[in-house]
């Protein structure tokens, strides 16, 4: 009998550790794209990239079990070589394969000297699940430039997200 407890408790112990664990890597995730500048690009002129993302299944494997997705962080950088001091503004938007775009991350008067990376200002007021549970994510970099880049430019954002695991 008391073998049997004891067994219990363990047993009892670990699904729930499993079910923390699995709730911790559901509540935040991170997403990654990369969109080239290309040389030329001229300055002062509202420019665009556009690069395929992952929706929440392909980044979590269990998109059905969040809710409530929102943006938590975002930054943009660029290679040790570059400067996003070279960006006037930047603004970065999430849609359902072009349908239903959302800003989710800006910044406005980047300063020259600020080094290969920068802190985007986040927008938490809207809900992803729509988007982040299509399966045909998508962003879209809008870009002002300070001056036209010599050569080509790989520009990584990195977007954090925020969810909360639905207990049905």
């Amino acid at each position: 009998m008391k073998n049997i407890f004891l067994s219990a408790i363990v047993a009892t112990a670990t699904l729930a550790s499993c079910s923390t664990v699995s709730s911790i890597l559901q509540n935040t995730f991170p997403y990654n794209a990369t969109v080239l500048v290309t040389s030329g690009s001229p300055a002062d002129t509202t420019l665009s990239a556009v690069s395929a993302a992952q929706s929440v299944t392909q980044l979590t494997g269990a998109g059905a079990n969040v809710k409530d997705i929102r943006v938590s962080n975002a930054t943009i950088s660029v290679g040790s070589s570059s400067s996003i001091g070279l960006f006037k503004s930047v603004k970065v938007y999430l849609s359902n394969n072009g349908a239903d775009e959302v800003l989710v991350a800006s910044r406005e008067n980047i300063p020259d000297n600020v080094g290969s990376s920068v802190q985007l200002d986040v927008n938490t007021s809207q809900t992803l699940d729509r988007i982040m549970k299509s399966g045909s994510v998508q962003q879209r970099m809008v870009y002002v430039l300070k001056q036209s880049p010599t050569s080509d430019m790989s520009v990584k954002t990195s977007v954090g997200f925020s969810s909360v695991p639905i207990t049905n």
